[in-house]
């Protein structure tokens, strides 16, 4: 009787781009609005923890996808266009975080100079 033995090959992963996707996921969902279904949602991006859950999401998802990449170039792991696509989705939403924190920065600061003024 001959005795087979099957070899099974399992591919490696690429861990980081998996941390990298679920940053990044969580980057998009909390900048978009779409963990809050209430009133509330309107004044949640004014806030500092909004802007600070997004950024620090999305700098996790920026670097955690430059290292994907670079694993998967290196040791021909698969993830490289998820972590991309991580990184790209973490800059749009850094910038978004930026630009709309800017944005109430500047209407609370119009309505002081308003208030000063008509004092």
């Amino acid at each position: 009787m001959v005795d087979v033995v099957e070899e099974v090959r399992i591919q490696p992963e690429n861990r980081t781009a998996g941390i990298s996707m679920g940053a990044a996921t969580v980057a998009v969902v909390v900048a978009s609005g779409s963990m809050w279904a209430s009133a509330a949602s309107f004044y949640m991006p004014a806030t500092a923890g909004w802007f600070v859950l997004v950024e620090l999401s999305a700098w996790t998802a920026i670097v955690s996808g430059h290292v994907a990449r670079r694993r998967a170039r290196r040791h021909r792991l698969p993830g490289r266009w998820w972590a991309l696509a991580s990184i790209l989705a973490g800059w749009v939403c850094s910038l978004y975080a930026g630009l709309v924190m800017l944005v109430a920065i500047g209407v609370f600061a119009g309505f002081a100079l308003l208030f000063e003024a008509l004092r």
